[in-house]
């Protein structure tokens, strides 16, 4: 399966100020996470601390806010992981989920899906 990276808006939770941003979509990942320095310059608030499990199996306590991203002609608010240093950054599954979209690995790519109500 290949790797997938999109680049997206990263945007305040009022969607006021944005940045651009690559990230690789994880979906292994609940939530998206940005880099804590682009989140401080864009004023994000944290609203709470969580604790995360790493790829490794470690596990750590991270903070969390809302974000507003703009994604494949859309704009939503999501939540978002404070990204430590040297870490990458995520589009995580709340979000792809949120966007009705699917991850289409063959071609590197996000694929419009359908809400299951199952």
């Amino acid at each position: 399966m290949g790797r997938v990276e999109v680049t997206i808006a990263v945007g305040d939770p009022q969607g006021n100020h944005f940045e651009e941003l690559e990230v690789l979509v994880d979906t292994g990942a609940t939530f998206t996470k940005v880099p804590r320095e682009l989140l401080e310059k864009l004023e994000v608030p944290v609203e709470r601390s969580a604790l995360s499990e790493l790829a490794n199996g470690r596990t750590v306590s991270r903070d969390i806010g809302l974000i507003t991203i703009r994604l494949e002609g859309q704009e939503l608010l999501t939540p978002v992981i404070f990204g430590e240093q040297g870490e990458r950054p995520l589009l995580g599954v709340i979000a792809l989920e949120d966007a009705l979209l699917d991850v289409d690995a063959t071609h590197g790519r996000l694929a419009p899906t359908n809400a299951l109500l199952l």
